[in-house]
């Protein structure tokens, strides 16, 4: 289940499973726990899904969140089926009743939500009222004009809307981009070192996890374009750059064998070499030629076969791809290992945080308009707006050393001397 959908117990009476279709792609199916019965409309949602997003986590949410809405309506004995298909929605009163249903395993004593679990509440509430208004507008029953059933619906859906957004939990301030302090960056470095830890886990293990560490914290990459890096996509001496490829993009033969593939979820780009102390291609070159391998039986003995039936840079001991549970495995043992709380998009943001510090002591305006763009280009997104973060994390930065930025000769406060 999404980690952005943590429910009651009571929840647990319907679950999301995913299945290959026949024409490769990863479909999703709501059923009851107990009777293994789907549900129609969460199934005629799902169609919708398939067409909506090529994303196998945002459909996995919203279905996961769909169940949170039969779970409740199973507590609270509404008929949700034959609400959504007949184009209601739900009521004021019941989207109150829902609200109220999902707060209560998240509340402290005291009836408040810890503000970490407030984005987690809102993201389901913002989700389960998208999914009622689709299916207004796919079925709301009208006798008019198609102008006007057009007007009727829009007035419906609007009514819908404001009743969910008035059921979530306000939320302080804006999000800051968290961050990895040099020490905590030269501690992971130290600790992920290859020739440190061979002996632990094993060369072809310790070169592995040092070359994703590398790949996070030198380029900034998500955790799950890292997982979908192919070896054609990896620099060579004639081409240094990591080509990061959307899936939808990659053509009709492609083809990833893992039962949740990671999906980049960014724009597709090239990322070419930055910084001084940089490991690649070297570090890639090392881990294909001598460690990109599975152990098989042969004539009783184990030897190494390094043709593997995919493409894929990142490998798992048995020469498989690696799943993104595995990748957070290697992310827990850095915390254990460390003492730092790592995750992989922690070293993402620690990249970020950097490089627009970088860009923000550009004086002149055009040169930092210019740079401004590189870095949205660099992380993938369509605009700065998913620059906010850093900004904001730069600015608090700043605020520490407000003293040291603002205060000259002439501007210094004699009369507190």
């Amino acid at each position: 289940m999404s980690s952005a959908c943590t429910r009651p117990a009571t929840q647990s009476a319907f679950q999301v499973s995913s299945f290959s279709a026949p024409d490769g792609s990863i479909r999703h199916i709501l059923t009851h726990r107990a009777s293994g019965q789907p549900r129609q409309a969460a199934s005629l949602y799902e169609a919708h899904l398939i067409l909506k997003t090529d994303s196998f986590n945002t459909r996995h949410r919203e279905m996961t969140c769909f169940g949170a809405m039969y779970a409740w309506a199973e507590d609270t004995r509404v008929d949700l089926d034959r609400l959504l298909l007949i184009g209601q929605g739900l009521t004021p009163a019941q989207i109150r009743s829902f609200a109220a249903w999902l707060r209560a395993p998240k509340a402290q004593a005291n009836g408040a939500i810890p503000h970490k679990r407030r984005r987690s509440l809102n993201l389901q509430l913002t989700t389960c009222a998208a999914i009622c208004s689709w299916f207004v507008r796919q079925f709301a029953n009208s006798c008019a004009s198609p102008a006007q059933r057009a007007a009727d619906v829009a007035r419906v859906v609007s009514a819908q809307q404001r009743s969910w957004k008035e059921v979530r939990t306000k939320v302080r301030g804006d999000p800051v981009a968290p961050d990895l302090t040099e020490a905590e960056i030269r501690m992971i470095e130290q600790f992920l070192k290859p020739a440190a830890r061979a002996k632990e886990v094993g060369a072809a293990v310790a070169t592995r996890d040092y070359l994703m560490w590398r790949m996070a914290i030198e380029f900034g990459m998500r955790k799950s374009e890292i997982l979908a890096m192919r070896m054609i996509d990896c620099p060579t001496r004639a081409a240094p750059y990591f080509k990061i490829v959307r899936i939808e993009e990659r053509g009709a033969e492609y083809i990833d064998p893992r039962k949740n593939p990671p999906r980049p979820k960014t724009l597709s780009r090239d990322l070419g070499l930055i910084i001084d102390e940089t490991v690649f291609p070297k570090l890639v070159s090392e881990y294909v030629t001598t460690h990109r391998f599975k152990l098989i039986e042969r004539h009783g003995k184990k030897v190494k076969q390094f043709l593997l039936p995919h493409e894929f840079l990142i490998i798992a001991r048995n020469g498989d791809p690696m799943s993104i549970s595995a990748a957070s495995d290697v992310a827990h043992a850095i915390t254990v290992g460390t003492g730092v709380k790592f995750h992989w998009h922690l070293a993402r943001h620690a990249f970020f945080n950097r490089a627009y510090a970088a860009v923000a002591e550009v004086q002149d305006r055009n040169e930092y308009n210019v740079k401004l763009g590189d870095l949205v280009h660099w992380g993938g997104w369509s605009n700065d707006k998913s620059l906010d973060i850093y900004t904001r994390r730069a600015r608090a930065d700043r605020a520490r050393h407000a003293l040291r930025l603002w205060q000259s000769e002439g501007s210094r406060w004699t009369a507190l001397a």
